[in-house]
């Protein structure tokens, strides 16, 4: 049996399998039926609706309670055809408390959309989405290669749809365009957010022009124009903007502009825009007229605010302890989150107790009090030291310093955390540019 067929198939490629899984399947032949299968003491319900959608809830032993929130989407074969299946990724506290959840999505998914939506392309942990959503539009879904990065964008974004893939993927850019289908109905505008990797452009990665991550950024344009929606930013380095990059960025351009649409850039200093971080970046505003680059700059002043110093920005905060063997992203260890130190030995401690704040190498460079810190980077150098303390600077003290709230938890592995926030827009300086962006394309929020 068909059903039987594809349950085994999900058994293997999912494990565990997910409370929740929902696959789009567009083969035609398929009635609309329903069926519990039972296997290795767990039931698997397979509804098909009329619409040809299967869906496979996992039902626990006593209750069959499931939330549509949290869904990632992995690639997997059916019928020698590619499909999309979303999975749940927050684990679920009580039955009661998800029948809740259960019921408030489907409710908020069954009316019309009342308020534009974004969809953010290389979502990353969801820089970009936060500052959207401190505006007021609907965060619709994030799209994005790194499985670290998606899950804490989900957890952050319960209400929006997960998309594990390449922006090149037609299958993804479909998914894409079927969710924005409502917000279009319902004339409310669209916009995509998209920050492509930068290693290739940055200072802190290979500067190859040849680099094949900074295909992205045309792959990104290519997506703009299939998607078309009324206004779209890229934020990447500001090196991007530099000479040797010039033959990309007038095929970025080429793109949009065949795809009707203009385009903007400029340069912008995060820490003219409240953030206590010395951080250069270029934001690519992309609309269906030309804006005048000026305009956008008088417009951005309005929004700009002096940076504080790192003790002002990390202060209540308590004292990091060093983070524990069996660390674990899903336990509460009580607390603001994030908050631990990273398990230094001691001639570590001794090199960053020498290093006068405000200065030293790259790696262990040590904070200084009243300033600023640099440029936040990740990868095989070492984040920051903390002016006071004998020790790195810990994740949610590098959020503090991007602009992210305590309240936006970071997930992965205790490695990766650190990679997702430094790779982040900070979200302060992304709310004033996407503020000004909705202003000159008569977008109320």
């Amino acid at each position: 049996m068909i059903f039987e067929w594809i349950a085994r198939r999900l058994h293997r490629a999912i494990r565990p399998m997910p409370p929740t899984c929902c696959m789009k399947n567009d083969d035609a032949g398929f009635v609309a039926s329903a069926r519990t299968l039972e296997q290795n003491g767990q039931r698997l319900r397979v509804v098909v609706d009329n619409e040809l959608n299967l869906e496979f809830k996992m039902l626990p032993p006593i209750l069959a309670c499931e939330s549509s929130c949290h869904r990632r989407m992995l690639p997997v074969k059916v019928s020698g055809r590619n499909r999309v299946i979303s999975t749940t990724e927050q684990a679920v506290h009580s039955a009661s408390g998800q029948s809740k959840r259960s019921e408030h999505n489907a409710i908020a998914q069954c009316g019309p959309p009342n308020a534009p939506g974004v969809i953010d392309l290389c979502c990353g942990l969801g820089g970009l989405s936060l500052a959207a959503e401190s505006l007021g539009l609907q965060i619709v879904a994030g799209v994005d290669v790194n499985a670290n990065a998606l899950k804490t964008f989900s957890k952050n974004f319960p209400t929006a749809k997960v998309l594990e893939g390449s922006v090149r993927s037609t299958t993804i850019l479909a998914d894409c365009a079927e969710l924005l289908k409502p917000y279009k109905a319902a004339n409310q505008s669209t916009i995509i957010l998209s920050g492509p990797p930068c290693q290739g452009f940055s200072v802190a990665g290979s500067r190859d022009p040849a680099d094949p991550r900074n295909q992205v950024l045309v792959a990104v344009a290519r997506a703009i124009t299939k998607l078309q929606p009324q206004c779209a930013l890229i934020e990447n380095v500001a090196m991007l903007l530099g000479g040797k990059h010039n033959d990309r960025i007038r095929k970025f351009e080429r793109v949009l502009y065949d795809g009707g649409f203009h385009l903007t850039n400029i340069i912008l200093n995060a820490s003219e825009f409240g953030v206590s971080q010395k951080r250069k970046r270029a934001f690519f505003l992309i609309t269906r007229q030309p804006l005048d680059k000026q305009e956008v700059f008088k417009r951005l002043e309005a929004f700009k605010a002096d940076a504080t110093g790192a003790r002002e920005a990390l202060q209540g905060l308590s004292e990091a302890k060093v983070r524990p063997d069996d660390y674990s992203d899903e336990v509460d260890y009580g607390g603001i989150h994030n908050h631990f130190a990273m398990q230094h030995s001691r001639r570590v401690m001794n090199k960053i107790s020498a290093i006068k704040p405000g200065s030293g190498p790259m790696s262990y460079r040590r904070l200084h009090p009243t300033q600023p810190s640099n440029t936040l980077f990740s990868g095989h150098r070492a984040p920051p030291a903390h002016f006071l303390e004998p020790r790195s600077i810990t994740v949610r003290e590098a959020a503090r310093l991007q602009g992210f709230p305590d309240s936006f938890r970071i997930y992965g592995s205790f490695g990766n955390q650190m990679e997702q926030v430094t790779n982040a827009v900070p979200p302060p300086l992304a709310k004033a540019v996407l503020r000004v962006l909705l202003e000159t394309n008569g977008i109320e929020v």
